[in-house]
């Protein structure tokens, strides 16, 4: 009898241990389960538009500590030949796809990548405080990246056709961008009127150094540099109408008088589901309005926000 009862208890204690073990093991894989509001994630981010993202993923670290998400700047073309290769789960990138990777798309049209519009930045051209000009033709910047010849007889003080400085080289998005949105994604952009160096910084101590060049960066990075000049373009509008010179300024982004609006994506692996952290990521800094907020004061038009703008009084 005593050793039935001793059995008993032996398989008691082991059905216990069995039991706590099994509980152990499911509360462990519910915690290892990722949601749109929990989990563990890198975001590849462009590196022109990193810094300005800061505030907005500070608030969704309070808003979520289930999450964890580290924002990493990345090179713009390695990243986006991994998205297509389904290799990367979400990229932060500001520019659209470039003829390339049209391509690609066009190749395999079922198989795209989801993405969400973020915002909207500018391709800005600026330039050292003496120099000679305070604006320019739009066409004429497009006809310097594009290489031809003759444009100089416009601008009689430069003495040289001007050395466009970019950051990132032919990789980054600025150069994507001049691709895409200067000339139209029709041809690239000539060798001979580019110089790159490695980020924006150095753009600015090179436009100040060297004579007669021209910095291209974006708006966000330019509008509170008082070290350098932003160059107010004028433009013809698609109906043929001339739009003057305006001051390189977010009010005119959102009004749509500035001739070189950039996209920023938010680009997807997957589809967004209730078990996918990016898609979660991507829809808080989409549509969340204090971290819009954040966006706005950096200098990028939010895609999902309402705006009323005043104009001055003539």
């Amino acid at each position: 009898m005593k050793s039935n009862i001793h059995t008993s208890v032996v398989l008691s204690a082991i059905l216990a241990i069995g039991l706590v073990s099994c509980s152990d093991t499911a509360q462990k894989e519910a915690s290892q389960t990722e949601t749109a509001l929990a989990g563990t994630i890198s975001v590849s981010v462009d590196p022109e538009i990193i810094g300005i993202l800061g505030s907005a993923k500070g608030l969704y670290d309070k808003a979520h500590p289930n999450a964890s998400v580290t924002l990493v700047g990345a090179n713009v073309h390695s990243t986006m030949d991994r998205m297509l290769n389904h290799q990367e789960r979400i990229a932060i990138i500001a520019r659209d796809y470039t003829p390339s990777e049209d391509s690609a798309i066009a190749n395999d049209p079922g198989d795209t990548l989801p993405r969400t519009l973020l915002g909207r930045d500018a391709l800005v051209f600026f330039v050292a405080k003496d120099f000679p000009y305070d604006t320019m033709n739009s066409d004429h910047i497009r006809q310097w990246l594009g290489g031809e010849s003759g444009v100089k007889v416009s601008y009689p003080k430069l003495a040289s056709d001007p050395t466009f400085i970019i950051s990132g080289d032919a990789s980054g998005s600025i150069y994507g961008n001049i691709v895409n949105v200067v000339l139209g994604k029709k041809k690239l952009p000539s060798r001979q009127r580019i110089a790159s160096v490695p980020d924006h910084d150095s753009v600015v101590r090179a436009v100040q150094s060297v004579r007669g060049s021209i910095g291209v960066g974006y708006m966000s990075q330019v509008l509170r540099d008082t070290s350098v000049k932003p160059l107010r373009l004028s433009y013809t509008n698609a109906d043929g109408s001339h739009e003057w010179p305006k001051p390189v300024h977010l009010s005119y982004l959102i009004m749509g008088k500035y001739p070189f609006p950039v996209p920023i994506w938010v680009y997807l692996r997957d589809l967004p589901n209730q078990y996918n952290l990016p898609s979660g990521f991507m829809q808080y800094m989409t549509r969340n309005g204090d971290a819009l907020k954040t966006l706005f004061a950096a200098g990028i038009e939010p895609a999902y926000a309402k705006f009323s703008l005043t104009m001055p009084e003539e």
